[in-house]
């Protein structure tokens, strides 16, 4: 069962991730926007400071959103999940070559070199998913 301390923090994640997506989806519209706030501001400073005490509240929660959207995201693409089973076995295949090198010392090179090739493809594919899910943010959903 989950606790409020792990949603607590979970949320906490969630809100940084999608603050990291607003920025780059904001900093791609700068000069447009830049402008019409410059047209905005003087007769709307005066709203906004009565406003922002629940602006705050409900832009955190737009964050959280974002942010377990873009997660979820990433998570579930293509490239993430390839990346974690390529590491899974990986992992396993080291396990095995530990294993057999204690067991038969002839066998350790030949374990080795499959072990080296699969850690180097399972590192292959989490650089792929780690670009995939950095092309990802900045993307209004």
């Amino acid at each position: 069962m989950a606790t409020n301390e792990s949603k607590d923090a979970r949320h906490a994640f969630y809100a940084v991730a999608g603050v990291a997506d607003l920025a780059v989806s904001t900093l791609r519209q700068l000069p447009d926007e830049a402008q019409k706030l410059r047209n905005r501001l003087p007769d709307e400073a005066q709203k906004l400071r009565s406003r922002l005490p629940e602006d705050a509240v409900r832009a955190y929660d737009n964050l959280v959103r974002r942010g377990e959207s873009l997660v979820s995201s990433i998570r579930a693409s293509r490239t993430t999940q390839r990346a974690g089973r390529a590491t899974r076995v990986a992992v396993t295949t080291t396990k095995a070559a530990g294993a057999r090198s204690r067991s038969t010392a002839r066998s350790t090179r030949g374990s080795a070199k499959g072990a080296t090739t699969t850690v180097r493809r399972a590192a292959a594919a989490d650089a792929k998913a780690a670009k995939d899910a950095a092309g990802k943010v900045g993307q209004d959903q």
